[in-house]
């Protein structure tokens, strides 16, 4: 080995070295970094995020005079006719197309610990907001009337279209002639 190749190989180290001994984390000099701004009443932005809370089903209050105190299964006092649709939520939901026929599949969730009655329509918008097609779910018999036991229930709609749908925006909306009311 010569001389210049070895003084080249240690130039190389040292400067190897030297590049594993520089720090480039941050730090904050006090002299420099100003305090933080005193505590203000609210919530306080935070870069962890928190832990989703689980929305459960707890019994409200009545507000008003005029509050009635008529309360179903779960604690939570009746206030309108569209009280029991917040126990129904609607998942896994697929539109396909099949033999010519446009179809949705998707499951019903409900939260409620009685049956629910109701009756759900599906309505399918263009990009500019103009109603395309419609139609109602059904029940796996065929039925129009929705039974929901407590948990899940698998649904489908046929809609008969003769557009492509399944990248259109739908909407599921409950019908307001049924409403949604415990089988009672």
């Amino acid at each position: 080995m010569t001389k210049r190749t070895l003084l080249l190989t240690l130039i190389l180290l040292l400067i190897g070295f030297n590049f594993g001994c520089v720090d480039v984390s941050p730090k904050t000099v006090d002299s420099i970094t100003p305090p933080p701004p005193p505590s203000t009443e609210g919530p306080v932005a935070s870069a962890v995020p928190s832990k989703t809370p689980e929305i459960t089903a707890q019994p409200t209050e009545p507000s008003g005079p005029d509050a009635t105190e008529t309360r179903d299964a779960c604690g939570n006092i009746i206030y309108g006719s569209d009280h029991y649709e917040r126990y129904i939520t609607f998942k896994d939901i697929l539109v396909y197309e099949e033999d010519g026929g446009t179809f949705v599949d998707l499951k019903a969730e409900n939260a409620y610990p009685e049956l629910l009655l109701c009756a759900v329509n599906i309505t399918f918008y263009s990009a500019d907001g103009g109603i395309i097609a419609s139609g109602s779910l059904q029940m796996p018999d065929g039925s129009f009337l929705l039974a929901l036991d407590n948990g899940t229930t698998s649904l489908y709609a046929r809609v008969l279209t003769d557009t492509l749908l399944t990248d259109k925006n739908f909407e599921l909306t409950f019908d307001a002639s049924t409403g949604v009311k415990p089988n009672s």
